[in-house]
């Protein structure tokens, strides 16, 4: 049985609950249980990126520079960085380097852009890239793509992934 101040919230939601269509009450107790679910998942994700940029192996700060990506990161801020990212790196903002990549301003090989690929299956029961596309995000159209196909020559490395911005 509820009791106390969990009953007194259960019964404010009841008349939220009726008025949206529910008059059963175990559907409404179905649902402040998926509530009470969710929340849970959300305080969990929220530890996880806390703790994602703490300071510890394999994070650095490092300064990002340019206007291919000001949606995301303004020019000029620091930004915390993981090396040596695993899982799936579709749709993250990676920092990479390639031999074809050449900074105007100040000449390295390395970029930083929103990683999408495209994977084939091969006769083994396995995958490779058939296509990787470093994805700028800028407001500007002059910023277009890196297209790099069938990286299998491994001149494409994803150095870090994107923790946080920092300002």
């Amino acid at each position: 049985m509820i009791t106390g101040d969990l009953n007194n919230h259960v019964d404010r939601y009841h008349p939220t609950f009726w008025s949206n269509g529910i008059s059963n009450s175990l559907t409404g107790i179905e649902q402040i249980s998926y509530l009470l679910f969710i929340q849970e998942l959300d305080d969990e994700e929220l530890t996880r990126e806390k703790r994602a940029s703490q300071p510890g192996p394999g994070l650095f700060v490092a300064q990002a520079t340019g206007e291919s990506m000001i949606r995301r990161i303004p020019n000029g801020a620091w930004c915390i960085w993981r090396t040596h990212p695993t899982g799936t790196r579709q749709n993250q903002v990676v920092l990479a380097q390639h031999h074809a990549i050449t900074d105007p301003d100040h000449g390295g090989r390395y970029t930083v852009k929103v990683y999408e690929s495209e994977k084939v299956f091969t006769d083994n029961d396995s995958w490779r890239h058939a296509t990787i596309r470093l994805k700028p995000d800028s407001h500007d159209p002059s910023f277009q793509p890196i297209v790099i196909d069938d990286n299998n020559d491994g001149e494409l490395s994803i150095i870090a992934e994107l923790v946080e911005v920092l300002g």
